[in-house]
């Protein structure tokens, strides 16, 4: 299968997984595919992957409280400033239980990074090293966040083109304080995003597809989204 037709027909999220482990083997060969081929400003690949596998049964239990945690307050957010009239009392949304019981769960987080040789040198002729900066950290979220995607997305064909299957998830706490007090002890910095990996069990299309809702989830038409200049 070439490119498109790994993501096209294999990207699906999962509603969930089998108790089938893949081999540390592939996990480990894909994220060495995904550091090797993901390109960085300067280098500097400021942030980190935390992998969580499948002796980390609790960590991610504590993981999916504060998905739902923040879901919750999301709501009462909306309600508050008007935008929304009710909130769904807390009910757990049953489409993050993949971050929950899953063999694979990769967190990823800003760091402060290090200049390389290269830009060590760079610096004493001047340049800035913003990556490395404490006090940029925040400021650079955009692009951090943008590299961070690029990565995920590498890291998420290689685990497809394995024949493993992936979900994302993007409903969580950014604040780093949070999950260092619910986690027990200290993640670098600021999470990003998380992807869970495993073996599909069920995916959520075939949720959908049994509630004849199958054409209720589509993308915006290809028109609103790309416009020729």
């Amino acid at each position: 299968m070439n490119y498109f037709d790994v993501l096209e027909n294999k990207r699906k999220h999962v509603f969930k997984y089998t108790d089938r482990i893949p081999d540390k083997e592939i996990i480990e060969d894909c994220l060495y595919k995904a550091w090797k081929t993901t390109p960085s400003k300067n280098q500097a690949m400021p942030y980190k992957v935390y992998v969580w596998g499948p002796e980390h049964k609790e960590e991610k239990i504590k993981i999916h409280k504060l998905v739902n945690r923040r879901h919750h307050e999301v709501e009462l957010q909306a309600v508050k400033d008007g935008k929304q009239k009710s909130t769904q009392q807390g009910i757990e949304n049953p489409y993050y239980e993949h971050v929950k019981y899953n063999p694979y769960l990769f967190t990823i987080h800003m760091r402060q990074a290090k200049p390389n040789k290269f830009y060590q040198d760079q610096i004493k002729k001047g340049h800035w090293f913003d990556q490395g900066d404490p006090t940029r950290m925040n400021k650079n979220i955009d692009i951090t966040a943008v590299e961070v995607g690029l990565f995920a997305q590498n890291l998420s064909y290689y685990l497809l083109e394995k024949g493993l299957d992936i979900s994302y998830n993007s409903t969580f706490s950014r604040d780093v304080r949070e999950w260092r007090d619910e986690l027990g002890y200290k993640t670098e910095g600021r999470p990003i995003t998380m992807i869970s990996c495993g073996y599909a069990k069920q995916y959520r299309w075939q949720i959908l597809q049994a509630e004849n809702k199958t054409d209720w989830d589509k993308k915006p038409d290809i028109g609103d989204i790309i416009k020729w200049q």
